[in-house]
């Protein structure tokens, strides 16, 4: 019976054919050990082969690679990959997590387009979101090593393969006793500091082996406050001198009064009554936010295999991961969402408050310099007394996989499998307002009626920070809210391989398969939440499953010694509106010269909607709008806008000169429909040609370079506002089909600079739009992967040797195209949480002994330009590029080897740029935590 995943020997041999790779062992060392192994699979292709040649790109890490990194988990060890960009998820992640788990996005094409494996087997994702995998239920102490796919590979492995795959291969093999820890945490004054440690025993005899894992890991917190650049939300604003300066721009919703028809206010404790809002008066949202949220980890895994026969064998995995993790966001505050029922009032917004408020300085008991009395109000009050909003995840997954695999005479490989996984998560919300109490707490009448209310006092919304009581706090939050996510995955897999005949070149190879897989997912929201009883927004809950029956083919041509070609396809066949499709793959593998070998593919892959998107509703949000309008002359002198731009905010009465500044950020209400018509799956076309050249004039040199090529049709999604506006404001009259998103057909609402003088036209102020959610855009990107690494002697002291390696992915062109704002293209830019550099490298020097090594790594994130704002009037439109040292030192004595290194070793600031979304940066691309120390060990028995 052929084996089908090696450990060691298959490292050293997939060194000779991955693409753009961190070669884990020299072409020399990988020819030697390819005579000594048997049949494996790589990532990418069902059939066993000996030569280990793919015509796709894949990168290869061994365990020993992820050890050396000191890197708290494996995402934030991937993601170091130069193919990986746009947006990562991870603990860095707070404002815009998805119930804390981790993801990965290869390309910048989403994280749902990322396929995600272990053991080359699927395993359960997000089922209520966007489908990915979350990477907090890999097990770590298990990794053998990680190939990373740079090709889709649908035909392979069905949907979601569109950017390329992440095979997580466990071991299987190990014997004895293997113990781990480690710890880091940064230098300034211990932040985010992490630990973990890990047990892995294996038995092994001549029918089978068992292998068993324990670990524990946990990542502290750390607060924006932190770090100096974090510590303020800033936003740039005009200086007497015509330049910008950032300064903390906080939110409105502080203690904000806001009296209809007038103006808006504070109650000044010191003055006794009521002035002016100013922006001074902004709450500082910024520092009590989570930089690094916390996430602690149990893992528990088995693997183990049997064998029945002599040409049958069983085996099974089971893993299953306990994460409880949590989110930190400012207080939560008054902030206007919706209309509520009062008592005695009627139907009013959120945040309304009755003249008979004795506090109210525009009430019954007024206190202000206008002779205001009598008057409604609404306040956006900040409830600093909650301590802040915090979400807690506990999130619980199993993965369960039992098969039996053989051979018939030696000639048919045959393999079984079915895998079960489940996970629920309960996401636990806390320090939410309630619009209902709210409504009772400020109408004294109605306070006087609730004993609750009563006994703790009518509610003072304009005093002071802290003036609130805790008794008023426990009255007016919502306690604990509790949404529960639920998924399922059942699948079964019959897959045969085998040879066919003999070739030129060596024998062709064949491989067919059958597959059902079927997920279910369900969302039950707290009532509260159900309710929209809060200004977490409302969620309805939501129930869908699907099931799909698939067939795939595969063969393998070696034409010539050094010409083979391999071609796939796959029949899918799904009971949603996803329907049937059909894909196909054609590799080429050519060896001109011994030193050169060349490789192409082309292939079309598809994603199926998932059951979030299967089951999509109406939904609305308020995105950040960057008002066109706003310095429109500073923007024409500069050429940042169009004349035609221009003439159109003259056209609407806005004020173009810098008296229309609007100081902060604009935040437009966004709502998308739900799907108008049943989705499709997207579809993709893949290229990809390349090289790998090992010159035999110089022994373990080896360089590749690799050109890909991907376009997705029938993209999942909806139109970005901020590139409706753009095309909308760029048409000349607005004539655009994009201005149709906008309420009116005005991309600006009609709020004058000052009421009293017209002439001084309207303030920049971005309109609502409304926009669909469906089978709407193509996105389409290209460039190319480089890698080379040498490996020497050095007999100099205790040197024996060194090694030298470079990996760089160079993005040519990214571009994202949707029927009203048409193409934009985003290589070079920044904006928000998604960050494409033209250029991502890194580097690796290192220098070994007899049982030591020391490394000494650079990673490069090239300069990106914010896409929204530009330089003529901000203080910061570039998010500047960025070399980060790590150093690294490991140290082998009898059965223990030591670690100990330094990552950004300079001390580097992540760089600002203007629309960045969380702490001024992307923290999902760029460093946060700043010099880090870490140290780790292994003992082995």
């Amino acid at each position: 019976m052929k084996k089908n995943l090696l450990s060691v020997a298959v490292k050293g041999a997939l060194g000779l054919t991955a693409a753009a790779v961190l070669i884990p062992a020299m072409p020399t060392i990988a020819q030697e050990n390819a005579t000594t192994v048997e049949e494996v699979i790589v990532t990418g292709s069902r059939i066993a082969r000996d030569d280990f040649s793919s015509s796709s790109p894949i990168s290869t890490y061994g365990s020993e690679d992820l050890d050396k990194a000191g890197l708290a988990s494996i995402d934030e060890f991937l993601k170091e990959d130069p193919a990986f960009t746009g947006y990562q998820m991870g603990t860095s992640t707070n404002n815009g997590s998805d119930q804390g788990q981790k993801k990965i996005d290869m390309r910048g094409l989403g994280f749902n387009r990322t396929l995600v494996l272990i053991n080359g087997r699927r395993t359960i994702g997000d089922v209520n979101g966007d489908g990915a995998v979350d990477i907090n239920t890999v097990p770590e102490a298990m990794i053998e090593r990680v190939e990373v796919l740079k090709d889709g590979a649908s035909t392979i492995y069905g949907s979601d393969a569109l950017a390329g795959v992440v095979n997580f291969v466990l071991k299987d093999d190990f014997e004895g006793f293997e113990l781990k820890g480690n710890f880091g945490q940064g230098t300034e004054d211990g932040q985010a500091q992490n630990s973990g440690f890990s047990m892995l025993a294996g038995l092994g005899s001549d029918r089978g082996h068992m292998l068993m894992s324990l670990s524990y890991s946990q990542q502290d917190e750390m607060y924006q406050a932190e770090r100096p650049w974090a510590t303020e939300a800033l936003y740039p604003q005009l200086q007497e001198d015509g330049t910008f300066k950032a300064v903390g721009s906080g939110s409105s919703n502080s203690r904000k009064i806001t009296v209809p028809g007038v103006g808006t206010f504070i109650y000044d404790e010191e003055l006794g009554k009521a002035r002016p809002f100013t922006t001074e008066d902004v709450y500082n949202y910024a520092p009590v936010n989570a930089l690094i949220t916390p996430n602690k980890r149990w893992q528990f895994g088995a693997i183990g295999n049997v064998e029945i026969t002599d040409e049958t064998e069983g085996y099974f995995e089971a893993l299953y991961t306990r994460r409880t993790s949590h989110q930190r966001l400012a207080p939560d505050a008054s902030f206007a969402v919706t209309t509520v029922q009062t008592p005695n009032n009627g139907e009013q917004m959120n945040d309304f408050v009755p003249a008979s408020n004795p506090y109210n300085p525009f009430g019954d008991n007024p206190a202000n310099d206008l002779g205001i009395s009598g008057q409604d109000v609404r306040v956006n009050r900040r409830f600093e007394e909650s301590g802040g909003r915090l979400f807690t995840q506990t999130a619980d997954t199993y993965r369960m996989v039992a098969g039996i695999r053989g051979d018939f005479g030696g000639i048919v490989d045959w393999d079984f499998s079915y895998t079960f996984a489940e996970n629920q998560t309960t996401d636990e919300t806390t320090n939410y307002g309630r619009f209902d109490r709210w409504a009772i707490a400020v109408d004294p009448d109605a306070c006087a009626a609730d004993p609750v209310c009563a006994e703790a006092g009518v509610l003072n919304p304009f005093g002071d920070y802290r003036s609130i009581t805790q008794e008023q706090m426990d009255y007016l939050t919502a306690g604990s809210l509790k949404d529960v996510y639920k998924g399922r995955l059942e699948m079964a897999a019959l897959n045969f391989s085998g040879d066919m005949f003999s070739m030129p070149g060596g024998t062709a190879g064949w491989a067919l398969g059958l597959e059902h897989r079927h997920e279910q997912g369900s969302y039950v929201p707290d009532e509260f939440i159900s309710g929209g009883l809060t200004t977490g927004g409302a969620g309805d809950p939501q129930e869908g499953d699907f099931s799909v029956s698939e067939v795939y083919g595969e063969i393998f041509l070696p034409v010539l010694d050094n010409l083979s070609f391999n071609a796939s396809t796959r029949y899918s066949d799904y009971d949603t509106s996803a329907g049937s499709a059909t894909t196909f793959k054609v590799g080429m593998d050519y060896q001109p010269i011994n030193d050169l070998r060349v490789r192409a593919g082309i292939s079309t892959g598809f994603r199926a909607p998932n059951i979030s998107e299967l089951n999509q509703g109406a939904s609305g949000g308020f995105p950040i709008v960057e008002p066109i309008c706003e310095f429109a002359d500073r923007r024409l002198a500069a050429g940042d806008i169009s004349q035609v731009a221009y003439d159109n905010c003259k056209a609407l009465g806005i004020n173009t000169t810098d008296a229309g500044e609007l100081g902060f950020a604009w935040q437009s209400y966004y709502e998308t429909s739900a799907p108008e018509k049943p989705l499709e799956p997207e579809e993709s076309e893949s290229f990809n040609l390349g090289f790998v050249y090992t010159p035999s004039f110089m022994e373990n040199l080896s360089f590749s370079v690799d050109y890909w090529n991907i376009e997705i049709d029938n993209v999942i999604g909806a139109e970005d506002i901020n590139d409706l506006h753009a095309a909308c404001m760029n048409s000349v009259d607005l004539s655009s089909i994009a201005c149709t998103a906008f309420i009116g057909g005005n991309p600006y609402l009609d709020v004058p600079v000052d009421s009293s003088d017209p002439s001084l036209g309207y303030m920049p102020y971005p309109n609502d739009a409304s926009g669909a959610f469906g089978n709407l855009g193509t996105l389409r990107t290209d460039g190319f992967d480089f890698a080379a690494k040498y490996q020497g002697e050095l007999s100099v002291g205790p040197i024996q040797g060194y090694t030298l390696s470079w990996t760089g992915t160079l993005v040519e062109s990214y571009e994202r195209e949707f029927p009203l704002a048409g193409s934009r293209e985003l290589v070079g830019t920044a904006n928000g949480f998604e960050v494409f550099p033209e250029w991502r490298w890194s580097t690796n020097v290192g220098i070994f002994g007899d049982n030591w090594t020391l490394d000494w790594d650079m990673r490069y994130i090239d300069e990106t330009v914010d896409a929204l704002r530009p330089a003529s009037i901000t203080d910061d439109a570039v998010a500047e590029d960025i070399i980060y040292h790590d150093l690294i030192g490991s140290y082998t004595w009898q059965n223990i080897n030591f670690s100990l290194g330094i990552n950004n070793v300079t001390d580097e600031d992540a760089p600002r740029f203007h629309s960045a979304f969380n702490a001024n940066t992307e923290p999902g691309m760029y460093d946060v935590i700043g010099r880090r120390v870490f140290t780790g060990f292994t003992v082995t028995f």
